[in-house]
């Protein structure tokens, strides 16, 4: 006995101190600790004052019924079976089972034979001395067939949760409260020969015992929504202990008020004690499947809320965290005066996966981006941004460690790609951003920065963040928003016109008009410049349709003035403008609105356009509308004299590099030649672009071109410099240059041999 007490003891002192560890004060695993230990106590308290022969002390008013020793122990039993804790040993659980094996049997003999029972329950229980005394005394103590059947219940109760069957066992715990209830009602409407009798110390201990247990299941059955913390969880809280204090007060109305002549009660005491119980158990039932119903949907309403959260904190596909979510876990992670580090990846040409392989297996490899991140290291925060751009946070990582971070991330995702039978691979940009250099500041953004400059050196590699970079980028996004009000405004895009004259006589054949920005903060903007930003920032569509209207403009007006000798306007074209709508149907609506006539303006396009289906096919309807079409700068990017036969165009501008590279070898000037020649063969006009000088010159007219345009004839200009050009031109035409002979030699021997060699 002394060695089960030390047991039990050392058991509910490791648990105490197990749950203060915890530290959870409010959880349920309190509430079971505190409902085992309170019920253990009492049951302790009633055995000690047997032994100290202090057992009227449990008599605390006139008339109670007293505890029965083995009660007592019946109740101890539970309480060691209830207490929760660390995992108990195999032992321990022997003994527990034990206990509630030989509990069982001893309450189902005392139940099942009703005359022998409570002689056999006498007959074991210790301090019988006490008991036979009391009997002696006429204050009979006995353990009545609603306690032990209370017991039996919740002992059975503690088997079925250890069984897993949570909903079984409040059941059986809620069958012990409610016959607790009943007794105690019963006793105090006097009708306790009938319910049987029920100590202060049975209803304190097994109440007790029977919360551990509803406790012990909380997160299951109508229990988890009897204790939960929401609405439906207080009001039915509410309502059960309003009820329970309700059959608490009918009983004691009864019991004061049964020899009242004024007060009408009903004949039969048992009767009221029927109803008033079969009311509180309605209440109960209503309230139990209000509650159950009402917790589901609270449950639904948390797990709701619960993927709301983590679709809010997590990438739905990669799993890893988002924009937001990772900006707060940084925050948090960052430290004042602490090193860190921010990775910004990027994978180069991702957009060829989904149309070459298609979104699902896009997916996967966005997920296997994501694995290979999170694997390089598990102390860094690694994010999707949002469609193939990730992130990495590194806390307290100097500079060189964030460069090794940086280049294991390019090498890590340069391995190949495996999807099914096939192998795919991929490279990315890193862009990299540590505190000793970029400051406390936004280093995402930083990070951004350096991993713009990685994908503009061809991608496949990690660049550190340097502060000119933040700088430029700051300078293009202001000069983007800057072009925008420019488009809006009419006093900052203007054109200017360069002249393109024959090379006979050195008339003017056509003009080109350019483009030019007058920046009210930054001057003059190089045109190289804004029309590079306005390609790459989507502008270049508006920019060209400006353009074009205001050249159309001023050939209309010059053409008003004097009709039908103005010059060929040339307009240059962007390949984005084909690929973004009908630029003919554009042009030819200027036309028509200018009232100017088509073949009066030439549509200028690079030899990009050689890629491009649609732009061949707009340009062939621009030819059947009368536009004349011009290639600018031939020679320099898709150069290829097979493809001349089937452009629509009426004339080809050879790049300046042909020129100035034909005037430094024999080779290159023989190459210029037969080019010259070729593009005459196809009935198209040659004009040679960027002469500068009288020899340059002198070359381009001992080729047979047709034109040519330069610094050499006049320099890009407005419109009234033109204007006033164009008459000194025609009042003092320009003599012809003179060839020297040993050039034309050289050229005809150069060409000869190009001829002979093809031959």
């Amino acid at each position: 006995m002394s060695t089960l007490g030390f047991v039990v003891s050392r058991q509910a002192l490791d648990t105490v101190a197990h749950a203060v560890k915890r530290g959870r004060p409010r959880s349920f695993y309190s509430h079971r600790l505190v409902g085992a230990l309170l019920g253990g106590l009492v049951a302790l308290c009633v055995l000690g004052s047997y032994a100290l022969g202090l057992e009227r002390g449990w008599r605390w008013v006139a008339g109670l019924p007293a505890t029965h020793p083995y009660t007592a122990l019946c109740l101890v039993a539970l309480a060691v079976a209830l207490l929760p804790g660390r995992p108990r040993s195999p032992q321990w659980r022997g003994v527990t089972y034990s206990a509630l094996a030989v509990l069982v049997v001893l309450l189902v003999l005392r139940l099942a034979a009703p005359s022998i029972g409570p002689v056999w329950v006498d007959a074991l229980t210790p301090f019988r001395a006490a008991v036979d005394a009391q009997a002696a005394a006429g204050r009979p103590v006995h353990l009545p067939a609603n306690v032990a059947t209370a017991l039996l219940m919740l002992a059975f109760a503690e088997v079925l949760r250890r069984q897993r069957s949570p909903l079984a066992s409040q059941l059986f715990a809620c069958g012990a409260v409610a016959l607790l209830f009943v007794g105690a009602t019963g006793y105090l409407a006097n009708v306790s020969p009938f319910w049987g009798s029920v100590g202060p110390a049975d209803w304190l201990g097994m109440g007790a015992l029977a919360l551990a247990v509803l406790f012990a299941t909380a997160r299951r059955g109508f229990m988890r929504g009897l204790t939960a913390r929401s609405e439906p969880g207080r009001l039915a809280r509410l309502l059960l202990g309003s009820s329970t204090a309700l059959l608490l007060v009918i009983g004691w109305f009864v019991a004061r008020s049964i020899d009242n002549p004024g007060v009408h009660l009903p004949a039969d005491p048992y009767l009221l004690v029927y109803e008033s119980a079969a009311i509180a158990a309605l209440v109960w039932v209503v309230v139990v499947i209000g509650t159950v119903r009402a917790d589901r949907l609270d449950r639904l309403r948390a797990v709701a809320e619960r993927l709301q959260e983590r679709t809010a904190t997590r990438d739905g596909l990669t799993g890893l965290l988002t924009r937001n979510s990772m900006a707060r876990r940084r925050a948090a992670r960052s430290r004042d005066g602490e090193p860190a580090a921010s990775l910004f990846v990027d994978l180069d040409r991702f957009r060829s996966v989904n149309e070459a392989l298609g979104a699902e297996q896009g997916d996967r490899i966005l997920k296997e981006v994501a694995r290979r991140l999170q694997a390089l290291d598990r102390k860094c925060l690694v994010a999707r941004l949002g469609g193939d751009e990730f992130a990495l946070f590194l806390a307290g990582v100097s500079v060189q460690e964030a460069e090794r971070m940086g280049a294991a991330a390019t090498l890590a995702l340069a391995r190949p790609f495996e999807l099914g039978d096939r192998i795919f691979r991929l490279t990315a940009s890193v862009g990299i951003a540590h505190t000793e250099i970029a400051g406390t500041g936004d280093l995402r953004q930083s990070a951004d920065d350096a991993m713009y400059v990685a994908k503009s050196r061809g991608g496949n590699q990690a660049v550190v963040f340097a502060r000119t970079m933040h700088d430029a980028r700051r300078q293009e996004a202001e000069l983007e928003q800057d072009l925008h009000e420019a488009l809006r405004r009419d006093d900052e895009l203007s054109l200017v016109f360069q002249p393109v004259v024959r090379v006979a006589d050195r008339s003017v054949v056509a003009v080109e008009a350019l483009a030019r920005w007058a920046h009210p903060r930054l001057g003059n903007v190089a045109p190289d410049r804004f029309i590079q930003l306005a390609e790459r920032t989507g502008l270049m569509v508006p920019l060209g349709l400006k353009i074009m209207e205001m050249a159309v403009r001023q050939a209309a007006a010059w053409d008003g003035a004097l009709p039908g000798q103005c010059p060929t306007l040339n307009i240059n074209v962007s390949p984005m403008q084909f690929a973004s709508g009908d630029v003919v149907a554009e042009l030819a609506n200027a036309a028509r609105r200018h009232s100017l006539a088509t073949d009066r303006l030439c549509i200028e396009v690079t030899e990009s356009v050689l890629a491009s289906d649609t732009a061949i096919s707009q340009l062939a309807r621009a030819r059947a509308l009368g536009f004349k079409v011009a290639m600018d700068d031939f020679g320099v990017g898709y150069s290829t004299l097979s493809q001349l036969p089937r452009l629509p165009l009426t004339s080809v501008k050879l790049d300046r590099s042909f020129i100035v590279h034909a005037t430094q070898s024999a080779g290159d000037a023989a190459v210029f030649n037969a080019i010259t020649q070729l593009v005459h063969a196809l009935g198209l006009t040659v004009v040679a672009e960027g002469v500068e000088d009288e020899p340059q010159f002198d070359l381009i007219d001992a080729s047979g071109c047709d034109a040519v345009q330069g610094y050499l004839i006049a320099r890009p200009m407005k419109a009234a410099a033109f204007e006033a050009w164009s008459r000194t031109q025609s009042a003092t035409p320009a003599p012809l240059p003179a060839v020297a002979p040993a050039t034309v030699a050289s050229l005809q021997a150069a060409a000869s041999e190009v001829t002979a060699r093809c031959a």
